[in-house]
């Protein structure tokens, strides 16, 4: 196997992702999409370092649009943080959705479907 294979600039990151997670926001007429993206693993752990909620820091930094550090976002929602904002903003079923969107642009899916494919062995 060849070094250059594994060099940052072939990194193949997956491309960021337009997900449907609330019917809630429209735009245009049509249910908004949010844009999450995958995220380096020391970026999730600086990120993580000290929180209750780890899924909800991944959340934070997965979510690209919309801007969940937006203040103006926080202050719509009478919050002070991103985290609070992102909670308030949806209903539980649609935070599951987003966390699933973002679990899966993360890889974290993928090892659930080996350790299942593994247990029915």
């Amino acid at each position: 196997m060849d070094l250059k294979n594994f060099l940052k600039e072939n990194n193949g990151f997956p491309e960021n992702r337009r997900v449907s997670v609330s019917p809630c926001f429209a735009e245009d007429g049509a249910e908004a999409l949010w844009e999450i993206r995958a995220v380096s693993e020391e970026e999730y752990r600086r990120a993580a370092e000290g929180k209750k909620d780890k899924w909800a820091a991944l959340c934070l930094l997965s979510v690209v649009k919309p801007d969940l550090q937006d203040k103006a976002l926080w202050e719509s929602y009478g919050v002070d943080s991103g985290e609070k904002a992102l909670k308030e903003m949806l209903y539980p079923g649609e935070y599951m959705r987003l966390l699933e969107a973002v679990k899966d642009i993360n890889g974290f899916q993928q090892r659930r479907k080996a350790w299942k494919a593994q247990a029915k062995n």
